[in-house]
């Protein structure tokens, strides 16, 4: 994808962000909202545990930032109207205009901000991964990424020159694997890098092949839609949520329809919901081929740097957010398995049915 592309894909998903944001309440609810189960006692009780040491932590670092914002607030100026001067002196002399005051200020900015920043790292590192195992048969890894190669051929993967990642989850549900991390794709441009995708991605990889490659990705109107470049045919679906939200393609009309099922399209909507307000994001886009499925969320905040510095670690309120978004995937996976077997035990009755036929 073009940058001139990119840059109008990424400008129609911040208008459909604030034009769901508008909408939502006036949305048709022609699905039900699944019910979020509640962690056991015995998970709370262990990560309490765990959480019980860590308030110290979180004190020393709330005091550490506080006392640097109280001298930043009383001596940034010192640094900050100097390097100003400078600017435009240099703006003055028919230099190069300088950002220097700009790169003071970001500094200083980051040294208040780094005791905040230290402790989020600290308290993911601590809690997700005995988290995980309490939800299911889920592993984490810091600063690992999800089988890109993979994926390489899909249509939904931008070309990229760099990539960075962080929080990789992965794991099994029934027989079903899946991974998910936080990635930030980049590509070489003239003068600076260019953000391809930001979000986060989830690969899974299902016993069986789908019939069709089918595509379903933002809805960002006749205009954008076009400027997408997805050349397959767009299938109708009957949700007026769905296709409030999404646009729908394949070769297989049918096998599309099949595909997503009442069941799989509400637990869609709802992880894109989920991702639009925990993580500002702007889109959720999907892809079915082979034996993959491919979910590329485009969000520009962090999914799991939801804890609260100025609250005590024994507040758990944020917990519930990541327990919701593996709900929804695990419920993709295992909706679609579900439907898969229901279609070969279809497929069997009537197979068998013929040979009585036959036979008789």
């Amino acid at each position: 994808m073009s940058p001139l592309l990119y840059s109008l894909k990424q400008g129609f998903e911040a208008l459909k962000s604030i034009r769901n944001h508008i909408s939502e309440a006036n949305l048709p609810a022609d699905f039900p909202r699944a019910e979020l189960p509640p962690l056991s006692e015995e998970a709370k009780a262990e990560l309490l545990q765990l959480l019980a040491p860590l308030e110290a932590y979180r004190i020393e670092k709330l005091e550490t930032k506080l006392s640097r914002k109280k001298w930043a607030k009383r001596l940034g100026w010192l640094l900050c109207l100097p390097a100003l001067a400078f600017d435009l002196i240099s703006l003055a002399s028919n230099h190069d205009p300088t950002i220097l005051s700009l790169i003071v200020l970001a500094g200083i900015l980051m040294w208040v901000q780094l005791p905040e920043m230290q402790y989020k790292r600290h308290y993911k590192y601590k809690i997700l991964p005995v988290l995980l195992k309490k939800l299911g048969d889920y592993r984490y890894s810091p600063d690992s990424c999800v089988n890109l190669d993979s994926v390489a051929d899909f249509e939904l993967m931008p070309r990229f020159s760099k990539q960075q990642s962080e929080d990789h989850i992965r794991g099994k549900v029934e027989d079903i694997s899946f991974e998910f991390c936080e990635l930030t794709l980049k590509s070489r441009g003239s003068k600076s890098d260019k953000i391809q995708f930001k979000g986060g991605v989830v690969i899974m990889t299902m016993p069986f092949s789908f019939e069709s490659h089918t595509v379903v990705s933002q809805d960002y109107g006749t205009l954008g839609n076009t400027m997408a470049g997805i050349k397959k045919p767009r299938v109708k679906l009957e949700s007026v949520t769905f296709e409030a939200t999404f646009e729908v393609y394949s070769h297989d009309q049918h096998y599309a329809r099949y595909l997503l099922s009442t069941a799989v399209m509400e637990r869609l909507v709802e992880l894109e919901q989920l991702f639009r307000k925990t993580a500002r994001g702007s889109g959720l886009s999907i892809e079915f081929k082979a034996n993959k499925v491919l979910i590329m969320a485009s969000y520009f905040g962090n999914l799991f740097d939801t804890v609260d510095i100025n609250l005590p670690t024994h507040d758990m309120s944020k917990i519930p957010q990541l327990q919701q978004e593996l709900v929804l995937i695990t419920g993709i996976i295992k909706q679609l398995k579900l439907d898969y077997l229901a279609a070969q035990n279809l497929a069997t009755q009537q197979t068998l049915e013929r040979i009585k036929t036959l036979a008789g």
